[in-house]
């Protein structure tokens, strides 16, 4: 029980092993704690716990667990086909199918409907040379990955990933939403579903402290009275922005972020790949991206860095080359670490401290109102910028 969960948090794996034991676990909770605190892990564990679906936990395949996903699983999922065809073994075939099938589980019936008609633009062409919708881009992944269920065929191994890698593209991590976070009317859908027959069902829902204000007092209705055969698990990074009506019908676990030397000991006891990664995130970039995308991120990291430290303003042709680094990576997370990194290398280097000090208190600034306000990356880092500059 709770396997995945006990390798990053043991002592949650014991607490909802004790809770869920004792049949004490209430049908709404909110996993609380940053990205990367295994809070999805759990989330998975226990849903197919709920569901009687311990068996197929490791293929994440189920039509009674479903994920309302705030974050894209791209870079994860280019790190996992970049493993598998490397690897060619067991533990990388299976880290595949479990982070596709985690961008699947958003791809319900339930909300099906809702997006009957909308297109996908794709490489890899259906029977009648289109590249089809949504969902039918969906169905054509979900088989290729129960292809690689039963084993690995030499012959298909690049086959398969050449396929995948056609079919997943940027808007099939996003169901094409150009803002993350579930609708007024995908959370009414999921309302009707769990309404529907007797089946135990499980919704994940991430970040509902982002959705719009409908979407929000949707939920709220559906958190009200839920059908004794639901279940509903939230995810948030900021649960002090969740409004107080929600979080009085939950209860709450807490979950700490992992260290460094936690992260890194995990990759290694899965992959056989040891190195120092401060992140889940910094550990897909590596793996996922290219050398000519490493050393693009490294030279967008460097510039502002320097920036940062000098107490400048990038100019429009820095800012917009930096910026369309970040879209095309889709590596964030990589070049957060890294400029932190550079910051903190400069701080023991004792050379004008005054301003290495200000340059690490706007960032820190900066960075904590992009998480906690949902302030776009682009202007928390030009904040930062502009700090610096007026305490130069």
């Amino acid at each position: 029980m709770f396997e995945n969960l006990s390798r990053t948090q043991q002592g949650l794996a014991s607490e909802l092993s004790s809770v869920y034991s004792s049949s004490m676990l209430p049908q709404s909770l909110l996993f609380s704690g940053r990205k990367g605190s295994s809070r999805l892990t759990a989330a998975l564990d226990l849903s197919f716990l709920l569901t009687g679906e311990e068996g197929v936990r490791d293929v994440l395949r189920s039509s009674h667990v479903m994920y309302i996903a705030s974050r894209s699983l791209k870079m994860e999922t280019a790190a996992a086909l970049s493993l598998f065809l490397r690897e060619r073994n067991d533990r990388s075939r299976m880290f595949l199918i479990q982070t596709v099938r985690k961008t699947l589980l958003q791809y319900h019936g339930s909300i099906a409907p809702l997006y009957e008609n909308r297109k996908i633009a794709v490489k890899e062409k259906d029977e009648e040379g289109r590249g089809g919708t949504l969902f039918s881009n969906a169905e054509a992944v979900d088989a290729l990955i129960t292809r690689l269920e039963d084993g690995i065929d030499g012959n298909e191994v690049e086959s398969i990933v050449n396929t995948l890698g056609r079919r997943l593209v940027n808007d099939f991590f996003t169901l094409g939403k150009k803002t993350p976070g579930a609708t007024i009317d995908e959370i009414r859908a999921v309302q009707d579903w769990i309404e529907e027959g007797s089946d135990e069902k499980c919704v994940i829902i991430e970040n509902p402290e982002d959705f719009t204000e409908g979407a929000k007092n949707s939920m709220l209705k559906m958190l009200e009275e839920p059908p004794l055969h639901s279940h509903l698990i939230l995810l948030s990074e900021h649960p002090d922005r969740i409004l107080p009506t929600i979080l009085s019908r939950v209860r709450r676990f807490q979950f700490p972020q992992l260290g460094s030397k936690t992260v890194s000991s995990l990759i290694g006891e899965i992959f056989s790949i040891y190195g120092e990664y401060s992140s889940f995130d910094d550990f897909f970039f590596t793996e996922g991206t290219d050398e000519e995308g490493r050393k693009a991120m490294e030279a967008a990291a460097a510039l502002y860095s320097d920036a940062l430290l000098c107490g400048r303003m990038l100019t429009l042709e820095e800012e917009s080359r930096l910026f369309s680094t970040l879209d095309k990576t889709d590596g964030y997370g990589y070049f957060r670490s890294s400029v932190i990194k550079a910051i903190e290398k400069a701080l023991h280097s004792k050379t004008e401290p005054r301003r290495i000090r200000k340059a690490w208190g706007s960032l820190s600034e900066a960075l904590f109102r992009s998480d906690v306000y949902n302030m776009s990356i682009r202007l928390a880092l030009d904040a930062a910028l502009r700090e610096a500059e007026i305490g130069k």
